[in-house]
């Protein structure tokens, strides 16, 4: 390498070398700044100023978790979306409309299955 290669990348290596600066001073500065010495209450629950009624550790329904993972699903997809829509509009050819057709039905597909398997269902 050449001294004009690194001359011409001198900002990048800055960025990567100011980078690991930041990374390295987020996890050694907490150390000296934390406090360390824990009182009676360190180890209560906190909830918004409410004496709790009951231990924070229960057990949820399965299908809030299926439910919140279909949402991410589909709202991914929808972002996806986006661009197509951005090249159908300038190009506008049958291609781009059949390619988001089959995308569409294949979201529409699995969201069939999710309604099928009961995944909609709050019990």
């Amino acid at each position: 390498m050449d001294g004009n290669t690194v001359v011409l990348y001198r900002f990048v290596l800055a960025f990567l070398a100011l980078g690991g600066v930041f990374g390295v001073m987020t996890v050694v500065l907490p150390y000296f700044l934390a406090p360390r010495r824990r009182g009676p209450d360190a180890l209560k629950i906190y909830e918004s100023g409410i004496i709790p009624e009951r231990g924070a550790w229960r057990q949820f329904s399965l299908s809030y978790y299926i439910f919140a993972l279909l949402y991410l699903a589909v709202a991914v997809d929808v972002i996806y979306l986006f661009p197509v829509a951005v090249v159908y509009r300038l190009f506008g050819t049958w291609q781009v409309a059949l390619e988001m057709i089959a995308f569409v039905g294949v979201i529409a597909l699995a969201f069939v299955y999710a309604w099928r398997t009961g995944a909609f269902k709050w019990e």
